[in-house]
């Protein structure tokens, strides 16, 4: 029996406290040995050929993806460095475009025409049939409010889909993970829900807690744990106290590398059929995810990337490099799934931290700058454009263009329509509503409750009304930008602020609250990009 003794050491801390010293071992959760060990995660990483995956356990948002019953996945192509969105989708049409880039603009004659005034960069001929053939988005001009040009900010916000004034510290998949897996880190699942492979810690899995990631990095360890189901040996360790410390965390270490397994065996069960580009590494990646989707993971979101986007010198031959790896990429990647029929199950998507500027340096590239398209690609989309291109010749003071749709939206889009998760869980995962965009053809949604981007300015009228104490005041404006909504006395005076910031474009719903207001009438004003509007409501105590 063990006797707890009085001083003032922690009882358990020390070998020679014997069977309380196992209790205190384990007492030290896994959450403690991760945190303290810096190794935030569950699960395991692996290596398929040279490439480390890594795999993420599971988040509220995957986890309601999964329990929703749909096969469908998402693959997301991160492109890092800031991809120039003017020279992949080519403003034919404008010449300010060929005025502001004289040695670097892609001639009308060279890009591979999609309307009168737009064209692809020569080099995305890879992928021109799926663009031909419906399977295809383009979202024109996107961005988010206030951009921040660095790149390791601008790509927190991506992948946290936070407000830029918002150091998120959870991506926008792990956000709720404490409040739906208070015990998560302790007793995580059995296979994996979301893969990134590749180097790198992306902000998108990352949880409250912990970052549920994997790292290994060779075949060997591959081997070692087909073997023997562990990373670490935890036999022939010397009977020492160092030995017994050595033994315990290899033991919590080996409990960490989770989903090796699962990811092994679908490795095995799977293979590609179709052969994949050698040169660039997205090509090597996403045959890997094919490979594991064939070989029924269950993992319903994969991350992967694709860098040097950051292209301030000699662009032209880079980017054109860059762009052929994207596409040869995503068209063998295609070709693959559609070998097995899973086309309709599998959407892709890229995203980068920001755009480029207008104007051409003078070391023919293109510096940090703003607005630029996301691609999609899929059976089951409705291809073609959406959203604007950005003008040219209205920028903002730093002279970059000014974005019109809000990144958010495609989020929401393809978590409402393509997951089908219901409206009120992608408010609270992105943190708001934001206009949808109707790109995939055969929605799972229980309710499409968000709305439609509008297509006028429309200041709504306030209800109830008469009120007391509070009222909802509506309005939809469709053009991204600053709004301000007042409330006045009939005499004129302000007596509250309820709006003045930038908003995207969309429907959006403000509550007063007139708890200290006389009985009277009040006059709302709204100001816009759009325009102005006002109406009268009726305080009734």
């Amino acid at each position: 029996m063990c006797e707890r003794p009085t001083d003032r050491i922690r009882f358990g801390a020390r070998l020679q406290d014997g069977c309380a010293h196992d209790i205190d071992h384990a007492a030290w959760t896994r959450r403690q040995f991760l945190k303290g060990m810096g190794l935030t995660a569950v699960g395991a990483s692996v290596t398929l050929g040279s490439t480390p995956v890594r795999a993420f356990a599971n988040s509220s948002l995957l986890s309601n993806i999964a329990n929703g019953g749909s096969n469908r996945i998402l693959v997301i192509i991160q492109l890092f460095g800031g991809n120039d969105g003017l020279n992949t989708v080519v403003p034919i049409g404008n010449d300010l475009y060929y005025n502001a880039r004289p040695a670097i603009a892609i001639p009308p004659a060279s890009t591979i025409q999609i309307t009168s005034e737009l064209g692809l960069h020569p080099s995305l001929a890879p992928i021109e049939a799926l663009y031909r053939d419906g399977n295809m988005a383009i979202v024109q001009g996107v961005g988010y409010p206030s951009p921040n040009l660095s790149h390791f900010r601008s790509t927190d916000v991506w992948l946290s889909a936070s407000p830029i004034d918002d150091i998120a510290k959870t991506g926008w998949s792990g956000r709720h993970l404490d409040v739906l897996y208070p015990g998560f880190v302790e007793s995580p699942p059995d296979s994996p829900l979301a893969v990134q492979i590749g180097s790198g810690s992306p902000l998108l899995f990352q949880g409250s807690e912990a970052h549920m990631g994997m790292s290994l990095f060779s075949v060997d360890i591959f081997d070692r744990l087909a073997a023997t189901g562990k990373f670490y040996d935890e036999t022939n360790i010397p009977d020492t106290a160092q030995g017994n410390e050595i033994e315990f965390i290899r033991s919590v270490a080996n409990d960490s590398f989770r989903y090796a397994g699962s990811i092994q065996r679908a490795s095995e069960l799977g293979r590609n059929d179709v052969e994949y580009p050698t040169s660039g590494s997205l090509a090597e990646k996403m045959a890997i995810v094919a490979q594991l989707i064939k070989g029924k993971l269950g993992t319903s979101i994969y991350h992967v990337s694709l860098g040097g986007f950051d292209t301030h010198a000699v662009q032209a031959g880079q980017h054109a490099t860059l762009l052929t790896y994207l596409a040869e990429a995503v068209d063998a990647f295609y070709r693959d799934i559609a070998a097995s029929g899973l086309q309709e199950e599998v959407l892709i998507m890229t995203i980068s931290e920001f755009g480029r500027r207008v104007d051409q340096n003078g070391s023919g590239g293109t510096d940090h700058g703003t607005a630029a398209p996301m691609f999609l690609f899929g059976a089951g989309i409705d291809g073609g454009l959406y959203g604007q291109m950005p003008s040219l010749s209205d920028l903002d003071r730093a002279k970059n263009m000014i974005f019109n749709t809000d990144f958010r939206s495609v989020y929401a889009s393809v978590l409402l329509d393509w997951f089908g998760l219901a409206s009120t869980d992608v408010s609270i995962v992105l943190g708001g509503d934001y206009p949808l965009i109707s790109f995939i053809s055969d929605p799972t949604s229980v309710g499409r409750e968000l709305a439609e981007i509008p297509s006028r300015f429309e200041l709504e009228q306030n209800y109830p009304n008469p009120f007391n104490p509070s009222t909802r005041i509506s309005f939809s404006i469709a053009t991204a930008g600053d709004v301000r909504l007042v409330v006045y006395d009939l005499m004129g005076r302000r007596v509250a602020e309820l709006v003045n910031t930038f908003l995207p474009s969309g429907r959006h719903e403000i509550m007063f609250e007139a708890r200290s207001l006389a009985s009277g009438s009040y006059v709302y004003r709204l100001d816009t990009p759009d325009g102005t509007a006002s109406k009268q409501m009726v305080m009734m105590r």
